[in-house]
Formats: structure tokens, sequence, C-alpha cells
């Protein structure tokens, strides 16, 4: 399958089969994937914690649950958290990284001491006042955005399927894995086979093209070719967009099959569900 078309394919899945177990290889995979995401000067800085949900505490479970996302806690095997450890930006090491890529070739002009010595010279000299600031800059966190981006990726290229959630749940979730105050909680993933079908749907509407993408200035439209359109269309990266016209349906089968609480369950109602977890 090309990529264009696995991120057609790509959907936020909600349901999973619960019976299915899920490889510890795989998860492994999806980790090695987020390894190998590009981030600023080779610090390493995204972490992530795996839980298997037989053995998560029924506190932990209810932690992990967002509003709406009842579905994920009872039937994923599987979720991650990732976070941003804010001390592999810390400027002795920043500046070993730097030293080290210089050591392999991928920075500098070729006159490997040279390079190290403007490292060392230079670059200590700007990092140092400014590396606690890095280390929770946007630029930070979208090295932690590709890294699950990929592990995305590479999850649906293993049949598994994801969904990432925020909110103040992943706060409760830190404590209880005992996350130190130099990692930040980014996102939870959850992860396992999906029970619905692959369309999930549909494609999720996303906003217009020419509101979102400008070109030389802002609020100038990067002009959408409808050339364009229609060959990601042939490509299978744009799809029919949701609701497809059975997915009310598919939902009530995925609630009845997997025994989850009905449309409009209460809190307490909810509640009651993970105390039997």
């Amino acid at each position: 399958m090309e990529l264009k078309e696995v991120i057609g394919n790509r959907r936020a899945i909600r349901f999973y089969l619960p019976f299915k177990p899920l490889e510890r290889q795989k998860i492994q995979k999806m980790l090695e994937a987020a390894r190998r995401a590009s981030c600023v000067g080779n610090v390493n800085a995204t972490n992530a914690i795996v839980i298997w949900r037989d053995q998560a505490s029924p506190e932990l479970i209810q932690a992990l649950t967002p509003p709406l996302g009842y579905q994920q806690m009872q039937t994923a095997p599987c979720f991650i958290l990732w976070c941003q450890n804010t001390m592999a930006y810390e400027v002795n090491k920043w500046i070993q990284d730097l030293l080290n890529l210089a050591e392999t070739g991928r920075v500098g002009f070729g006159d490997m001491g040279e390079t190290k010595e403007q490292i060392d010279k230079l670059l200590r000299g700007v990092f140092t006042p400014i590396w606690k600031q890095a280390a929770v800059s946007p630029l930070a966190f979208m090295d932690v955005g590709q890294a699950v981006a990929q592990a995305t990726l590479v999850a649906y290229d293993e049949g598994l399927s994801t969904c990432c959630m925020s909110g103040p749940s992943v706060e409760r979730v830190a404590k209880l894995l005992k996350l130190p105050e130099t990692q930040v909680p980014v996102c939870l993933m959850s992860v396992g086979y999906s029970a619905e079908s692959p369309e999930a749907g549909g494609q999720t509407v996303k906003a217009p093209f020419e509101q979102l993408f400008f070109e030389m200035e802002h609020g100038k439209p990067f002009k959408e070719d409808p050339k364009v359109v229609e060959e990601l269309k042939g490509e299978k990266m744009i799809q029919q967009p949701a609701p497809l016209p059975w997915r009310q349906e598919e939902l009530r089968y995925l609630r009845e099959a997997l025994k989850l609480m009905p449309e409009g369950a209460t809190a307490q109602e909810m509640g009651r569900v993970f105390d039997q977890t």
C-alpha cells in the first residue's frame, strides 16, 4: 500500500476488539518508529510509558478516561502515555548530542575538528541561558508530535488502530505513573485491533484547505488546484467524507456487541463500569 493511501485510510478508532491479544512486538515497532523521528539537535526528548489494560488498576483505568472516551477504556488492550523530557535539553547534554552528530558527519562541512570547536565555543554560549525555555518551546513539542505520527503510521502498517486523547486526565495518569516533574505529559494513545469497519464511518471532515494554508503572507490563501485534488482522490489520500449513511447503525451494533454503555449514559453509570474493571 502506498503512503498516501495509508494516510487516507487512517482513522482515529474508538472501538477495539477486547478479546484479541495485542502483540508486544508490534508496540515495540511503534516505539522504534517514534525513536527514529526527527528532533532538534538529536536530543531525543520524546519518552513514552506503555500501559497494558489487563495489568492496570481500576484507579488507573478511571484516570485514563477522557470525556466521551469510555469506549476506548473498556475495549483497548493498551495505552501509551507520550511525554516530553525537558532534561533532554540540558545544555551539557544538548552540546554533547551535537558533538555526536559532528562525529558521525551529520552536521558541519567536513572538518570535524572545526565543527566540534564551533559547537562547543559558539553554541554553548547561546544555549546556556535558553535551554530551559527551549525544552518547553513549540518546536520541542512538535518533535513529540512527529514521533507520535510515525508511531501511528507504523501501527497502521502492523494492522493496528489508534486514537490520541488529551485533557485533565493526562495529568492524573502522569501522577499515578510516578512521572517526574521533568517529564511533561503530552497525550494518551489507545492501541488495539479495530472493531469498527475500515472506513469507520468515513473520512473525518477537515477545515477548508484555503482557510488553513497561506502563501507569502498570512491571510493570502495557498490556492488549491482541483487537478491535485482529483489526483489525491485517485491515490486514496482523499476519501469519501463522514458520515457514511450506515454509520449510526454500525455504532448501535458496536455498543450492543461489545456490551458498552448506551448512548446518554450518566457519569454514575459509567463509574460503575470502571468499578467492575
